[in-house]
């Protein structure tokens, strides 16, 4: 650690911006207090957000779901809804902890061999030097034959 800068901003800082001098209660009470004021915010902005629901036809809303006990039924889907993605859940863990049990210690997966000019060439019926020009190639005409064969390659260009 750089011994020339100190690790605070200041030794006289107020405790305020301190929170490393601050007692567990003193961080509580300040976390209340900024809890309490948020709330007052939040507060003061209900008869805009009121004015605002009226205009958007909130009201509609608000008969259906709390006078008519909407709400119950959202809940009910809510609940199911909770269950599937429970289910879900659960099912990818079982299947987590089963892969995991089973190929717990090693690696078990192989690296696929590369795939060679030849390789290329015996699956397209030509020879592996015509598929080392083909790669040096920026532009290929392919002709095909009845068959569906690579009958003609052709550089273009490049």
């Amino acid at each position: 650690m750089d011994q020339s800068r100190p690790r605070y901003p200041s030794l006289n800082s107020p405790i305020i911006e301190r929170p490393d001098l601050q007692t567990p209660r003193q961080r509580t009470l300040y976390g209340a207090i900024t809890l309490a004021f948020w709330a007052l915010w939040i507060y003061l902005w209900v008869p805009l957000l009121a004015l605002l629901a009226w205009l958007l036809g909130f009201e509609e809303a608000y008969r259906y779901m709390v006078i008519y006990k909407g709400y119950q039924e959202v809940r009910h889907v809510l609940e199911i809804y909770a269950l599937v993605v429970l289910l879900l859940g659960g099912t990818l863990m079982i299947w987590a902890s089963y892969n995991i049990l089973r190929f717990r210690g090693a690696d078990k997966r192989n690296a696929r061999p590369g795939v060679t000019g030849a390789d290329i060439g015996r699956d397209l019926d030509h020879d592996e030097h015509a598929v080392l020009r083909w790669h040096k190639e920026r532009l290929l005409s392919v002709r095909y034959d009845e068959a569906g064969r690579m009958a003609e390659v052709r550089g273009i260009g490049g």
